[in-house]
């Protein structure tokens, strides 16, 4: 089938969302369909793909973010159409599939409410009304939603979108994870100054308010204690202290931040955001156990007493947790090979785009009917 998929981002710009959408398009694109990409313009970038075509854009506010400009010249006849965003390039998304008569996909990636606070001049109880009443206008028009969790759809349930809802992960290409383990994991480890015996908590993902490091770098000043470092992978507008124990690595792009995961011993989670982390599931294909606070949405993505935990919002409860695995070698193993399993039979790119091509068949069917 020919499929397009609109984004409000895209590569080059790294983020879960981001790195979801290619590599969704990469496995649709293997399994035999022709996948068209219309995501905003980026400085700089020269695209190598023809079935990519960009929006004009401007600067965001955000470091690196574009603000698309919907506007294409000529966008190619599909059999179905995708967006991973309801705003500038979503309306677009859903005005061309509504004027075609074919079916409309929508993948909700963010729990927006969580990021009012980019609004600077909007009192953010209004923000959050506003946000879930534009959602439920947007939701209205779409065929099918695809949500990672359970949580994102009890959420779009609990804002009263009827719209039908698909739980389908976002996958991970486990084929691009580094074959030699361990030379990998010296080669890193000797480039930032990490000894072979330090236990390293790692943490992945965007350096900025709503992921709550300093919750980490709190949970961390009662652990460094041990022969531990924490190693923070990734950018963003947060400014950290600088600390000898701490490492800063800056943001590291898609997929060579895969053999990041191999420096870690347990990777420390913090987000309260989530709709699924996808960096968990990245982790544990590593074989890294998870500790991170509860959040509705990681439940589907750590079993928490198997290939992590799951833990309250206390630095104490934190602490404790993570000091178990750092002394327990023998439950720290058990959890790493119970991570890698479970990752490598729910989160498969490949098994996640089979599930994604059954629906959208089931919605060209119920077209044509």
């Amino acid at each position: 089938m020919k499929i397009a998929f609109f984004a409000d981002s895209y590569k080059p710009y790294l983020s879960g969302v981001t790195n979801s959408a290619e590599i969704l398009v990469n496995e649709l694109r293997a399994l035999g369909h022709k996948v068209y990409v219309l995501a905003p313009r980026y400085p700089g970038h020269v695209d190598s793909d023809p079935d990519i075509l960009r929006f004009p854009s401007f600067s965001g506010g955000y470091p690196k973010f574009r603000l698309a400009v919907p506007i294409v010249r000529q966008i190619p006849e599909v059999d179905i159409i995708h967006s991973h965003s309801p705003f500038q390039a979503g309306l677009l998304a859903r005005f061309v599939a509504r004027r075609r008569g074919i079916p409309f996909v929508y993948s909700f990636h963010t729990l927006f409410t969580k990021y009012v606070h980019y609004a600077r001049f909007v009192p953010q109880a209004l923000a959050k009304m506003g946000i879930v009443a534009y959602l439920q206008g947007f939701c209205r028009g779409a065929d099918q939603i695809i949500t990672p969790s359970d949580l994102a759809k009890r959420v779009l349930r609990a804002w009263r979108i009827e719209t039908p809802i698909a739980v389908i992960p976002s996958g991970i290409e486990l084929h691009k994870y580094p074959k030699d383990f361990e030379t990998t994991r010296k080669t890193l480890r000797h480039k930032y100054g990490i000894g072979e015996k330090e236990k390293v908590l790692l943490y992945v993902g965007r350096i900025s308010k709503e992921k709550n490091i300093p919750f980490i770098l709190k949970a961390f000043e009662r652990l460094a204690t041990r022969d531990t470092r924490l190693v923070l992978v990734g950018g963003g507008p947060l400014k950290l202290p600088r600390r000898k124990d701490v490492v800063l690595t800056g943001e590291i792009p898609y997929p060579d931040i895969l053999s990041y995961y191999l420096i870690g011993d347990i990777f420390v989670f913090s987000s309260l955001t989530e709709t699924q982390g996808l960096v968990l599931a990245e982790a544990k294909a590593a074989g890294l156990p998870i500790v991170a606070l509860f959040a509705g949405g990681l439940v589907n993505t750590v079993r928490s007493g198997t290939d992590g935990y799951l833990v309250r919002r206390s630095v104490d409860v934190f602490v404790e947790h993570a000091s178990r695995l750092l002394d327990d070698d023998a439950l720290r193993q058990k959890m790493s090979q119970a991570a890698r399993e479970d990752a490598r039979e729910k989160f498969s790119s490949f098994t996640v785009a089979k599930q994604v091509e059954t629906v959208y068949n089931s919605l060209i069917k119920s077209k044509e009917a």
